[in-house]
C-alpha cells in the first residue's frame, strides 16, 4: 500500500504519484494517524490488534462521526473463500439492529484490496475490567445486564447468527443518552470468521480445532463441533450463564491449571451453586437455579431460547431478596443540561413567603422609633432587605386591628404608609432621617484572610498529605501480604507444589520472585503460571530450581530424512497429516524438517502443536473407554 504524505490519501501499490497533488507516494504496511481510506474515513489512532486484523478509531469525513474500523490483516486478505465469508457475515451482522449490540455501519475494501468493516464506537469498560476494579456486581445490576445481553442474542439467533465467544471482554458497559447503564455486545459473527481465517492458513489450525475462550466455552465447542446444527444459540446461553455466574460471585464456575483440565471441568465437572459459594453476597437461590440451568452440560436441559432465559431472569427480579436490594440501589445520576430541566425550563425553587409588617395598630399601643445603636446591631446582610425589618421595630401582639371609627396610622408622619398590595418599602424609607444619618456612618470592612488562618490551612493540608501517605504505605503492605497469601494458597491446592520447598517474595511494585526447588520442569512452569494469575501481580521472576531432564524424558530421535526431501516439503507433508488427523505422521515429518533445519522456530512450533494434539486425542480416547 502507498500513501501521499501531503494529502494523507492511500493508493494501490502500483501508483507512484498522487493524482490529486502530484506528490511522490511512499510505501507503508500499516495505517498511520491522519491517513484517509476510500476518501471518506480518516484514521485517528489504533485501538487494538486481534487475530484477524487491527481495529482503528476513525472519523467519517462527511458526517464528522467517530467510528471503529476493523481492517483484515494481509495474511488472510488474499484468501477468496475467507473474503466471501467475511462479506457475508458483515451483511448479516448489519441486519442485527439492537440497542445492546454494536452496530455495523459499512463494509468496503482498502485501496490495496483488504476488506474492512465500520462499526459503532462504544466508549466504556468491559465487564472484566469492572469486575477487577469493583468486585462482584449487585444482583439487580447483574440480572439487568444479563437480560440486555440475552435480548441482543435472541435477535441475533433469529437471524441465524451465533456469537460463539460470549465473555466479559466482549461486553461493554456504557451510558445512554438518559444516563442509564447499557450493555453492548461486541464481535457478532467474528468468532465464526476467525475459524474460517484459520482454515485459510496451512499450519495455523488442526483437525478438531475449537474457536472461543476456554473459560466460557460450552461442552459442544470443546468437542470440536462446527456444523450449524451442532453449534446453535444454546451455546451462547451457556457462555452467558458462565458470565452471569462470574458477575454475581467474582469467581468462575470452572477452573483448571491447564487447558485440558479446564476442558474436562466444562465437560464433566460439577458446579457449586452461587448462593452457597458466596453466602455473604445475598444471592437468591432462584438466581442460582437459573444460572445452573443455563450452564447445564446437556443442551436439551438448558434454556432453549434467549426468550426463555429472559423470562426466567424476570421471575428472579420479583424475588423479595432481589426487590429489597433493588430498592436500596442509589438512583441513577441525571445528566445536567446547563441547570435546565429536561423540558427546557429552569427548575422551580420554593421561595419563602414574606410576611409584611402590620402597618395599622391600635392607638393605645405606642410605637417606639429605633435608636442608632439598634441599627448598628443589625447584621450588614439584613440592611436594605424588607423581610428583615421586623426585629428592629416593636410590633403589637395582635395582627388584627380593632374596629375604630376613625383609624389613624400608628407611625409618625415621617414614615410613609404603604398599601399592602404594593411591594414593601426599603429600610431607609421606614426610619427617620436621624436614623438614616446615623446608619450612613456604619462601616463594615471587607473580610480578609489573616496570617494565622493561612498557617492553619497549610497545617491541615500537610496533615492530609501525611494521612494519605500513611494510608498508601499500609495499602501497599496489605497488597503484598494479600498477593503472597493468594500465591501460597494456589500452591497448596496443587499436591506437587504443596510438597515442594517454594518461597514467595513480593516487592512494593508487586513484582513476584519465586525461589525453591520442584521435582520437574512441568512443576516449574506451573508455579510461574499460578503466580502470574493472581490479581495485582505485575511480573514474575521464576528462580525455582528443578532437576535436569533424564534420558527417559528425551523424545526419541526422528528417523533420518529420505534423500531428496527438503524442509519445505516435509513441513507441507506434516501440515497435510495434521489436517487428516494423522498426528504421528505429522510429528515424524516435522521432526525430519527440524533435523534438516534445527533453527527454524516455525517448524518447532508446528511440532509442539502436533504433539499436543496427539496427547489430547489420546486422553479423549482413554476417557471414552472408561465405564
Amino acid at each position: 500500500m502507498k500513501y501521499c504524505p501531503a494529502c494523507n490519501k492511500t493508493y494501490p501499490g502500483d501508483y507512484n504519484v498522487c493524482p490529486a497533488d502530484q506528490t511522490g507516494l511512499q510505501n507503508t504496511h500499516e495505517f498511520q494517524p491522519g491517513m484517509i481510506i476510500r476518501n471518506k474515513y480518516q484514521i485517528l489512532d489504533r485501538i487494538g490488534v486481534g487475530g484477524m486484523g487491527v481495529v482503528y478509531r476513525g472519523r467519517h469525513l462527511t458526517f464528522n462521526e467517530v467510528c471503529a474500523i476493523k481492517i483484515v490483516s494481509d495474511a488472510i486478505a488474499g484468501d477468496a473463500n475467507f473474503l466471501q465469508r467475511f462479506q457475508t457475515e458483515a451483511v448479516v451482522t448489519r441486519k442485527l439492529r439492537h440497542p445492546n449490540a454494536v452496530r455495523v455501519d459499512d463494509f468496503d475494501y482498502t485501496e490495496d484490496g483488504r476488506p474492512f468493516i465500520v462499526m459503532e464506537l462504544v466508549e466504556g469498560k468491559n465487564i472484566g475490567e469492572i469486575l477487577h476494579a469493583e468486585g462482584p456486581f449487585r444482583v439487580p445490576r447483574a440480572v439487568r445486564i444479563a437480560t440486555q445481553i440475552a435480548s441482543a442474542l435472541g435477535v441475533a439467533h433469529k437471524l441465524g447468527v451465533v456469537h460463539r465467544d460470549i465473555k466479559p471482554a466482549n461486553i461493554l458497559l456504557a451510558t445512554d443518552e438518559h444516563g442509564q447503564e447499557i450493555a453492548k455486545v461486541l464481535d457478532f459473527g467474528i468468532a465464526k470468521l476467525r475459524e474460517v481465517a484459520g482454515e485459510a492458513q496451512p499450519g495455523m489450525t488442526m483437525t478438531g480445532m475449537v474457536v472461543g475462550t476456554p473459560l466460557y466455552m460450552s461442552p459442544e465447542q470443546f468437542m470440536g463441533k462446527k456444523a450449524a446444527g451442532e453449534i446453535d444459540g444454546r451455546t451462547d446461553i451457556y457462555s452467558l450463564g458462565v458470565v452471569l455466574y462470574q458477575m454475581v460471585t467474582a469467581q468462575l464456575p470452572f477452573d483448571g491449571d491447564t487447558p485440558y483440565s479446564l476442558m474436562m471441568q466444562h465437560m464433566q465437572g460439577t458446579v457449586r451453586p452461587p448462593h452457597e459459594l458466596a453466602p455473604d453476597l445475598q444471592i437468591p437461590e432462584s438466581l442460582s437455579q437459573v444460572i445452573l440451568k443455563a450452564i447445564d452440560k446437556s443442551r436439551e436441559l438448558r434454556f432453549q431460547t434467549a426468550e426463555e432465559f429472559i423470562a426466567a431472569l424476570d421471575e428472579v427480579t420479583h424475588d423479595p431478596l432481589v426487590e429489597e436490594q433493588a430498592a436500596s440501589e442509589p438512583a441513577p445520576k441525571s445528566i445536567p443540561q446547563n441547570d435546565l430541566s429536561p423540558s427546557g425550563q429552569r427548575p422551580s425553587v420554593p421561595v419563602p413567603r414574606r410576611t409584611l409588617p402590620n402597618l395599622t395598630a391600635p392607638p393605645s399601643v405606642p410605637v417606639t422609633q429605633p435608636s442608632a445603636s439598634q441599627v448598628r446591631a443589625t447584621p450588614p446582610a439584613a440592611q436594605g432587605r424588607p423581610s428583615q425589618i421586623a426585629p428592629t421595630l416593636p410590633m403589637p401582639q395582635s395582627s388584627v386591628a380593632p374596629k375604630v371609627s376613625t383609624p389613624k396610622p400608628a407611625f409618625p408622619a415621617t414614615l410613609p404608609m404603604t398599601p399592602p398590595a404594593v411591594t414593601p418599602p426599603s429600610r431607609a424609607s421606614r426610619v427617620s432621617p436621624a436614623v438614616n444619618s446615623a446608619a450612613q456612618h456604619v462601616f463594615v470592612p471587607p473580610r480578609k484572610f489573616q496570617f494565622k488562618q493561612i498557617i492553619a490551612l497549610l497545617v491541615l493540608l500537610l496533615a492530609a498529605v501525611v494521612v494519605a501517605g500513611v494510608g498508601y504505605v499500609k495499602y501497599q503492605a496489605y497488597e503484598r501480604v494479600r498477593i503472597e497469601n493468594a500465591i501460597n494458597a494456589r500452591f497448596n491446592a496443587v499436591p506437587a507444589l504443596h510438597q515442594a520447598e517454594l518461597r514467595v517474595f513480593v516487592s512494593d511494585q508487586r513484582e513476584v520472585t519465586l525461589d525453591g526447588k520442584v521435582s520437574s520442569k512441568d512443576d516449574f512452569i506451573a508455579a510461574g503460571d499460578l503466580a502470574a494469575s493472581v490479581r495485582g501481580v505485575t511480573s514474575v521472576v521464576n528462580r525455582v530450581e528443578y532437576p535436569p531432564a533424564t534420558q527417559a524424558d528425551v523424545p526419541p530421535a526422528a528417523p533420518p530424512a529420505t534423500p531428496g526431501e527438503t524442509p519445505e516439503s516435509l513441513v507441507a507433508e506434516g501440515n497435510k497429516s495434521m489436517d487428516d488427523g494423522k498426528y504421528a505422521d505429522a510429528i515424524a515429518s516435522f521432526s525430519k524438517a527440524l533435523e534438516a533445519d534445527p533453527n527454524n522456530q516455525a517448524t518447532n512450533d508446528l511440532l509442539a502443536r502436533a504433539r499436543k494434539a496427539q496427547q489430547t486425542e489420546e486422553q479423549l480416547l482413554r476417557n471414552r473407554r472408561l465405564p
